[in-house]
């Protein structure tokens, strides 16, 4: 995967709280599922996501602990596009 630098997003202008938006594009199946699971958490799914992100566990090396079994090693080249 190419080294790609952080760019800090700039605050939605609607928002009150200084949010930034988060645009990933998901398989509908995702979709609905992150929408049940927020629905029946009673908050909106950006709240949903935002707290599985920060409770994301991490290794010494800052990778998170799930993502070696699920993408492979860091350095095997890009996974191919889907959807």
């Amino acid at each position: 995967m190419r080294e790609r630098e952080y760019v800090p997003p700039v605050a939605d202008s609607k928002s009150k709280n200084k949010l930034v938006r988060l645009s990933p594009l998901v398989p509908p199946e995702v979709h609905a599922r992150v929408f049940a699971n927020a629905k029946a958490s009673g908050v909106s799914m950006g709240k949903y996501l935002a707290e599985l992100i920060m409770r994301d566990q991490l290794d010494a090396s800052g990778c998170p602990v799930w993502a070696r079994e699920a993408f492979g090693e860091p350095d095997q080249g890009e996974l191919p596009m889907t959807g």
